[in-house]
Parts: C-alpha cells; sequence; structure tokens
C-alpha cells in the first residue's frame, strides 16, 4: 500500500505546484507592470505605477520612460503614485532606483511620500550598501628601488618580530630553570610521543631514500676510477654531518612545525589564547615552551636515527649494484665516519628542531581570526621553517670550517 501511496502522492503534489506556477504565470500574463505619467499642475509630473512588476513580464525601461518628462523643461518635480499595484519584485526596485538616480543627476525633486514602506525600506538599503567597481583599477608600477626597500622594510619587521617572541621565549626557559614554570608530565609525555614515535615512520621511509640515492650516484662515478669501497665514506659523512639533519629538519617542518601553527592558529580563531590570557595562563609558557621543548629534545633522537637508516639504504643500494659486501661495506663506514661527524649533525639537529618548533608556534600566534588565514599561517610556517634551516646549515658550515670540525 506504501508503494502505491508514494507515487499518487507525489503526482497529486506536482499537480497542484505546477497548477499554482502556471496560474501564477497566467496573472503575470495579463497583468504586466505599467508606469504612466501625466501632468498634473504646473511644473509637476505624476507617474502612476500599476499592474505586477516581474522577472517574468516586459517592463517600461527606466531611462526611455524618464527621457520624455526630462525633455520637457517646464517640469520641476515629479510625484510616484502606486495605483493597484498588484506584485513586485526586483525589477520595481531597479525601475524606481534608476529614476530617482536619473532626476538626481538632472536636479528634478521627486516626492516619494506615496512609496509603499517596503519598498521604500529596500530603496533606503541599497543607498547604504557600497558600490563595487568591476572595472580594474590601474596600479602604478613600482620601480626596483621600490620592490627592494618593501622586501627589505618586511624582512627587518619579520626579524624584528621574531627576535621579540625569541626573546619572550627564552624568558619562559629562565622561569621553567628556575621552578617558576611547570609543564604537566603527563601531556609533556603525549607531546614527545607525538613529535617523536609517531615520526618515526616518515623519517625512516625519507632517510632510506636518500641514502640509496646518495649511493647509486657515488657508485656510477667512482665505479670508473674502481673506487666502490668509497662509496661508504660517502654516504656515511654526508648522511652523519649533513643529510641526517637537515632532511629531518625539513621533514619536522611540514609535520610537526605546520601542526604547531595550525594548531594554535585554530586556538586564536576560537579565542581560546584570549581565555588562557583571561585566566591568567601565559601563552608562551602554556603553548609555547612545551613544543619547542619536546621538539629540540627529540631532534637529536630522529637525527640519529635518519642517519643510521641512510648508511643502511646506502649499504643496500651499494651490495646491489657492485661486488662490496655488508661486512666491507660496516667495515668502511666505521674508519671513515668518526665521532666529530656524529657530534655535527647531532648539534645541528638541536638547533633545527628549536627553529621549526618556535617559528611554528610564533606564526600560529600571529594568525587573524578567520579560517583562511589558518591555512596561510600554516604555510608561511612551513616555508619560513625550511629557508632558516637552510641558511643555518650554512652558517654552520663556514664555522665548523673555520674551527676545522
Amino acid at each position: 500500500m506504501a508503494v502505491v501511496y508514494f507515487p499518487l502522492e507525489f503526482l497529486r503534489r506536482f499537480t497542484s505546484l505546477s497548477g499554482s506556477y502556471f496560474r501564477e504565470k497566467k496573472i503575470f500574463d495579463n497583468m504586466p507592470g505599467i508606469a504612466e505619467w501625466r501632468v498634473e499642475s504646473e511644473g509637476v509630473a505624476i507617474i502612476s505605477i500599476a499592474g505586477t512588476w516581474s522577472i517574468y513580464e516586459k517592463h517600461p525601461h527606466a531611462e526611455e520612460f524618464i527621457e520624455t518628462i526630462v525633455s520637457k523643461s517646464s517640469i520641476q518635480r515629479i510625484d510616484l503614485t502606486f495605483v493597484d499595484l498588484k506584485g513586485w519584485d526586483s525589477v520595481l526596485i531597479n525601475f524606481l532606483i534608476r529614476i530617482l538616480t536619473i532626476c538626481e543627476s538632472n536636479n528634478l525633486a521627486v516626492n516619494g511620500d506615496n512609496i509603499p514602506i517596503g519598498i521604500r525600506r529596500l530603496i533606503e538599503l541599497s543607498k547604504t550598501s557600497p558600490v563595487r567597481s568591476t572595472l580594474p583599477t590601474s596600479k602604478k608600477k613600482s620601480t626596483i628601488f621600490e620592490f627592494a626597500g618593501g622586501a627589505g622594510l618586511l624582512i627587518f619587521l619579520s626579524l624584528k618580530n621574531f627576535l621579540g617572541f625569541m626573546g619572550k621565549l627564552h624568558g619562559g626557559i629562565i622561569s621553567f630553570i628556575r621552578g617558576k614554570v611547570k609543564i604537566r608530565g603527563q601531556e609533556f609525555a603525549v607531546m614527545l610521543q607525538d613529535v617523536g614515535v609517531k615520526a618515526l615512520p616518515i623519517v625512516a621511509l625519507i632517510s632510506f631514500l636518500v641514502g640509496l640515492i646518495i649511493a647509486f650516484v657515488s657508485v656510477l662515478q667512482l665505479s670508473q676510477f674502481g673506487a666502490n669501497i668509497y662509496v661508504a665514506d660517502l654516504v656515511g659523512i654526508s648522511m652523519m654531518r649533513e643529510m641526517g639533519s637537515i632532511m629531518t629538519g625539513i621533514i619536522m617542518s611540514g609535520r610537526t612545525g605546520a601542526a604547531f601553527a595550525a594548531t594554535i592558529g585554530t586556538m586564536v580563531v576560537n579565542d581560546e589564547v584570549d581565555a588562557l590570557q583571561t585566566a591568567g595562563f601565559s601563552s608562551i609558557d602554556f603553548l609555547v615552551l612545551p613544543r619547542v621543548l619536546a621538539l629540540t629534545l627529540m631532534m637529536p633522537l630522529l637525527c640519529a636515527f635518519s642517519s643510521f637508516i641512510g648508511i643502511t639504504g646506502g649499504a643496500c643500494a651499494t651490495m646491489f649494484s657492485t661486488s662490496l659486501t655488508i661486512a666491507q661495506y660496516c667495515i668502511q663506514t666505521a674508519h671513515a665516519v668518526c665521532l666529530n661527524d656524529f657530534f655535527v649533525g647531532i648539534i645541528k639537529s638541536c638547533f633545527f628542531g628549536f627553529l621549526v618548533a618556535t617559528i611554528g608556534c610564533q606564526k600560529g600566534l600571529q594568525c587573524e581570526r578567520s579560517a583562511e588565514d589558518v591555512g596561510i599561517t600554516t604555510t608561511t610556517a612551513v616555508v619560513t621553517s625550511i629557508t632558516a634551516i637552510i641558511i643555518m646549515d650554512a652558517i654552520f658550515a663556514v664555522v665548523f670550517s673555520w674551527f676545522g670540525i
């Protein structure tokens, strides 16, 4: 019974709706919008509006209609009257607005006391809304000096804000060392797991592939001289000193730094940061300090893990493409890599982790109060972190070369 009822009920309702639609359309066809004018007295023209004004029907154009009135030099005022107005929509509103605009430009007074209250409110609302020009605005082309000056000023202001944030963070670290600021142990342990243990799979995958690539490239070159044994030296030293720390820093920039910026930025949008400050909690001590400490502590471990996995990938590629055995590869790696190489990578990773966490938290706190700005903040945090890692690595390379490390 229910199966039969549904199509019958559907047909009944559809017929009712379509019938009312066509009946309404018929009314529109029979009673189109009408606008007539006549001269009532000396210098006064009366415009009578009647019928149904709808987008379904033809209606007079305001420019053509008012042109004949404006041509009468004796007309000084126009009165609007509404006689037997059946219905209207935005067409009538646009018609009246155009009439008022044309009359104003031609210094003709308009008496709109008889305009219905609903139409009058819509006309007043249209006057208060801003008008956006669709034409492209011409912009003055900036010179290379103006562009360089703007870029330099932007870099200076960004560096100034970052140094100010670093000062606040260092104050929070000193307070933590003195015991004035406490970090909740359970939440800190969960944060260590998020930034450390959960990052092991992606770090292992990228590091293994990087070691594999370095080994394959080295084999192609060294095999020409019969020096395949030195592939272990290149892979071991490059992974320990450079690639382990850099690749880990870049991975954590896209994974953890972006997460810090998005999380804190969302808290700013939801007014959670303001609520913390109102309750007497410092955003630096409560939000930034635990994240910076967690990533700074876990980065050396991730770097060591990345270096080991990279060397393993290089060993697999070497054994696959040469006649070296795993024992020969391990012995050569042990002779080539020393503790200085290991500690150079560890020191770099500590600074990289500190930079990634600091930049992510700073960009998150600088987020504007909109959902769109959260995405912009996250992207800016990742790009800035990667750029800072490369610049810091170049500085370390120069300093270590000076000291012969």
